[in-house]
C-alpha cells in the first residue's frame, strides 16, 4: 500500500495542505487585524448593518452605499474555512469600492458544522437574489452585480458564478456581470478527503455538487483569479487549474499571481488601490484602471 490518499499526498500531507496554520502559524493575527480595521471603518463610514435576507439569524448582510445612485454593486463572500470569521471582519474592504462609485455588500451566512455546505451555498445565492430584488430600495443597479470572494469565500464565489440563476431563481441568466474568486477551492474532492471533512461531512456527491470547476457554464462572465506564491501548494494548484478551466471554456480570466504573498496577505491586497487586484476587479465592473488608481 502506498499510503497515498489524493494524488501523491499521504493523509498527513493532504491535511497539512488544507490547514493554513501549517504554513502561516500566526493566521489569527491577520483575522484580528481585519476585525480591528473593520470596526474602525464601521465607526466612520455610513452603512446599514444586519439587514435580513432570510429567516435565520445568520442570514444577514451589511450595506456600504456609494454616493451615486444606480451604480454597480459588489457582493463579498467572506472566508474562514466555512466555519469561522464573519461579515464583521470584512468591512475594511468597503471604502476602496465605495470611493470608486461601487456599492459594497458583505454577505453573512450560517457556518459549518451548524449547517451543511449545501446550505451555506444556498444562503449566499438567496443573498444575491435579495440584492437584485431590492435594488430600488438601496439605490444600486440590480442588473449590475459583481461577486467577490477569498479563501472559502472564493469557493462560494465560484459557486455563485456557476449558478443557473434563470432556471433556479427566475432571474436573468447573466445576473452576475463579473467575479473575483481568489485563493479559493474549486474541486472539493481533496477537501472531502482531508481533515476538513470532520466538520463539513461531505459525501462524494455533495463534494462534486459544490465543485464549481465541474460545473462551468457555456456562457459566463469575466473573472479575476488571484493567489500568492506563498500559499499552500494545493491552493495554488486549485486556483491555477480553475483559471485554466474557465479559459478553456472560452471565458475571460485575468490571473494575478502575487509573488511571495501568503494566503492572508492576498485578502488584504483586495483593498489596496495601488495594488494589482482592486484595479483589475474595478476594470471588470467598468471603471477604467487609471480612474481606479486616482
Amino acid at each position: 500500500m502506498s499510503g497515498k490518499v489524493w494524488r501523491n499526498y499521504t493523509q498527513e500531507e493532504l491535511d497539512a495542505n488544507y490547514n493554513q496554520a501549517s504554513l502561516v502559524p500566526n493566521s489569527e493575527e491577520y483575522s484580528e487585524r481585519n476585525l480591528a480595521r473593520s470596526e474602525e471603518v464601521r465607526g466612520r463610514v455610513p452603512h446599514e448593518a444586519g439587514i435580513p435576507y432570510g429567516p435565520s439569524l445568520g442570514e444577514r448582510l451589511d450595506v456600504f452605499p456609494a454616493a451615486n445612485r444606480g451604480g454597480p454593486v459588489a457582493i463579498y463572500c467572506h472566508g474562514g474555512a466555512w466555519a469561522r470569521t464573519s461579515k464583521e471582519h470584512y468591512s475594511f474592504l468597503a471604502p476602496a469600492f465605495t470611493a470608486a462609485g461601487v456599492h459594497f455588500v458583505v454577505l453573512g451566512f450560517n457556518l459549518a458544522p451548524r449547517v451543511s455546505l449545501d446550505e451555506i451555498v444556498r444562503q449566499c445565492r438567496a443573498g444575491i437574489a435579495w440584492v437584485h430584488r431590492n435594488a430600488d430600495a438601496y439605490g444600486w443597479d440590480g442588473n449590475d452585480l459583481h461577486v467577490i470572494g477569498h479563501s472559502s469565500g472564493g469557493h462560494i464565489c465560484g459557486m455563485m458564478l456557476v449558478t443557473d440563476w434563470e432556471g433556479e431563481y427566475g432571474l436573468p441568466a447573466d445576473l452576475i456581470k463579473s467575479g473575483a474568486p481568489m485563493s479559493g477551492m474549486f474541486d472539493l474532492e481533496p477537501v472531502r478527503l482531508s481533515h476538513r471533512n470532520t466538520y463539513l461531512d461531505l459525501t462524494e456527491k455533495s463534494a462534486l455538487r459544490n465543485s464549481s470547476i465541474h460545473h462551468i457554464p457555456e456562457r459566463a462572465c469575466p473573472i479575476v483569479n488571484a493567489w500568492g506564491t506563498g500559499e499552500l501548494a494545493e491552493f495554488q494548484r486549485q486556483n491555477s487549474e480553475f483559471a485554466q478551466a474557465w479559459r478553456d471554456a472560452g471565458h475571460t480570466v485575468e490571473e494575478i499571481v502575487l509573488e511571495g504573498y501568503n494566503h492572508f496577505e492576498v485578502c488584504a491586497e483586495i483593498a489596496d488601490a495601488g495594488g494589482r487586484i482592486l484595479p483589475a476587479i474595478l476594470s471588470n465592473i467598468g471603471i477604467p484602471r487609471a480612474a481606479a488608481a486616482e
